[in-house]
Formats: structure tokens, sequence, C-alpha cells
């Protein structure tokens, strides 16, 4: 080997080492397991990495200077492993190595999944700048770092407060809860439910069956294969869309698409448009001014009423059918400002109404195959 060569090798080596100080480890019975507790420190670095093949991560922000950690190999007591020694000997198969460079690494492998596994608790620099947590199977938790987060998990459930930076979640069936985050969200599971309290940018997420929550942000994009969707507020464009679950947004400042394969919308504020559309359910909406321009709106329900609620200074045109009405089909506060016209007197008939309102403007359409359309001045809610 060159000499330099095997120099840089020795001073890399001696680095790493000392930047992994880990104390005497202590070994412990609790209930049906075998613990092994580790305690050890890191040097500080701008990127801390773990990684694990089964296991729960926590890690919380504090101010200091270094990576604390603790963690606790697990061997489930058994017919094999019934004293300390056995326990030892199968500890022993759970590699855990610990080195920080320009990147601090934990890094974790258990051999038989179903029998051990190890939990990391970390303590790290709340100014770290980036943080990356793996595990194939184990809940992950972070709380109060300022960085980007990237948190990825096989199964388990997923929880972050506190994190000023941007987030990517993932989990493969786990629900997952958001806290306070200081710039995007892109989260996804592949069943469990999803709450995001406040996010400082863009929020994108999905499920494949679970509720979404969100409680605020810059822009959202939310898809679930059957759950509900609850929005509080959206600051700019929302798109939101569900297999059959129920949908309702309180307020919502940019323009909306809505589309659920069966369940009921509900829109209690929207000032920049609206495209909302149900196979079978009814549609309510409340217009309003300010915010975005408001643009050309399309609300639609196979089987449903549909009410709209249009404020006084919105200038709008609107556009009604009912193609199969049993009662009046269209009904409206604002007089003579809207034509209806029925295909007939009496029975089963179509009915068609069209207007300008507060001087016209964008054409908002509306559209039930089944049900009735009411049309109220805003007010009468």
């Amino acid at each position: 080997m060159n000499k330099h060569l095997q120099v840089a090798t020795l001073i890399v080596s001696a680095s790493m080492a000392a930047a992994a100080q880990t104390s005497d480890s202590r070994i412990y019975r609790s209930g049906n397991e075998w613990i092994q507790e580790v305690h050890g420190s890191l040097a500080a670095a701008r990127t801390i990495k773990v990684v694990s093949s089964a296991g729960a991560i926590r890690v919380q922000g504090a101010q200091q200077n270094k990576v604390s950690y603790i963690i606790r190999k697990h061997v489930r007591a058994g017919s094999h492993v019934g004293s300390e020694e056995a326990a030892r000997r199968e500890f022993d198969k759970i590699r855990f190595t610990a080195g920080s460079g320009e990147i601090a690494v934990l890094r974790a492998e258990c051999e038989g999944y179903s029998n051990s596994y190890i939990d990391f608790e970390i303590q790290a620099p709340a100014q770290t700048a980036f943080v990356v947590l793996k595990t194939e199977g184990g809940s992950v938790s972070a709380l109060g770092l300022n960085g980007r987060v990237d948190v990825a998990t096989g199964g388990g459930s997923i929880n972050l407060d506190q994190i000023g930076g941007a987030i990517t979640a993932e989990s493969g069936g786990g629900s997952v809860e958001i806290g306070k985050v200081g710039s995007n969200v892109e989260v996804s599971t592949g069943s469990g439910s999803i709450h995001v309290d406040s996010a400082g940018g863009r929020i994108a997420a999905s499920s494949g069956g679970g509720s979404l929550r969100i409680g605020y942000g810059k822009a959202m994009v939310l898809e679930t294969g059957a759950g509900s969707i609850v929005v509080h507020k959206c600051d700019g464009q929302l798109k939101a869309e569900t297999g059959g679950g129920s949908v309702e947004f309180h307020e919502v400042a940019g323009p909306a698409s809505i589309e659920t394969g069966g369940g009921g919308i509900k829109v209690w504020s929207i000032s920049g448009g609206l495209r909302a559309e149900t196979g079978s359910g009814p549609i309510m909406a409340t217009l309003v001014r300010g915010g975005s321009a408001f643009t050309a709106s399309r609300l639609e329900t196979s089987v449903g009423d549909i009410i709209v609620f249009v404020p006084d200074g919105l200038g709008v045109t609107i556009r009604a059918t009912v193609d199969v009405a049993r009662g009046k089909g269209i009904e409206t506060d604002f007089g003579n400002d809207i034509k209806i016209h029925t295909s007939g007197e009496v029975g089963p008939r179509e009915v068609f109404a069209e207007g300008s309102l507060n001087g016209g403007g964008p054409v908002v359409h509306l559209h039930t195959s089944t049900g009735n359309i009411f049309i109220r001045r805003k007010g009468k809610e």
C-alpha cells in the first residue's frame, strides 16, 4: 500500500474512533426481552444519518455541539435465550456502528427480524442542516430541528414537529402526524391517516386509504384512496382527490379542484374559483370576495343537491342544470336576475337556469343529474 495512503487511512480511522466515544453497556431483562443498552456520542456534523433494519428511531434537537445517543438492542427471551450468556450471543448478531466525519452515521443491522430489533434515542444539535432517518420496520419521530428532515419506515408510524426545514416522510402503512414545519411537506403512507398542523410552504400528502387532515399551508395537493379530506386554511392553489370519502374545506384563497368517487363536498369559503365533482353526494360552496381573482367554476354531482352562496359585489354568471327534477329543481334568492326554464310542468323534467349576478363575470356551472340546485344570497347560510 502507498505510504501516504496508509498514513491517511490511519488518520481517518483514529478520528472516527475518537468521534464515537461509547461508555460501557449494560444488559438487563425486562419482561420477555433481554436488553443491551449502550450510551455514546459523536462529533457534530452538517448531516446526521440513521439507518436500521428493525426498530424505532427517536431524535430530539437540543442546544449542544455533539450528537449523543442511547441504543437499546432487544432480543426476545425464549427456550434458546434463557440466560444472559445466551442473550449476549444474540446481541452479537445485531451489528451496530457509529462514526462521524462530514456525515454522522449510526447504522444497525439485525439478523432474524422476528427475534431481535434495535431502538435509537438520539439528541442532536438543533442547528443540524440535514437529518435522514430510515428503518425497515419501526416508528420514527423527530422534534425541534432547524434543518431539513427525510424519514422513511417500512410500516411504522411517523411523528414530526417543530421542524424548520422541508420534510419528506414515507411509511409503508402507518399513520403520520406532523406538527409545525417551516417549509414544504411531502408525505405519503400506504394506508394510514395523515395529519399536518401547519407548513410554511407547499403540502403534498398521499395515502392509500386513510383520512387526510390539514391545518394550514401555502398550496396543497392531497390524495387518498378512500378516506375523508379536511382542510382548514390554504393560501393558494389546492387540489384534492379521494376515491370515496367526504371533502371539507374551511378557507381557500386560491383556485381549488376537488374530486371524490362518492361523498359530500363542503367548501365554507372560496375566493379563487372552484371545480368540484362527486359521484354521489351533496355539494355546498360559499363564494367570497378577496384573495385570488375568481375564476370559472364547475360544481357537479350525479346524485345530490347543490347549494351555492354568492355575496354582494362578486360578479359571476350562473348556468345551472338539473337533468331529472321532481320538485322545483332550481331555487334562487336573486329573483329576475336568474331566469329559470323547465321542459314541462309536471313529472320528472329537465330544469335550466341562467343569469348574471352583480354585473356578471366568470361562469359558474352547476349540474346535478338527480337532485335540486339552490342559489342563495350570502348571509342566508
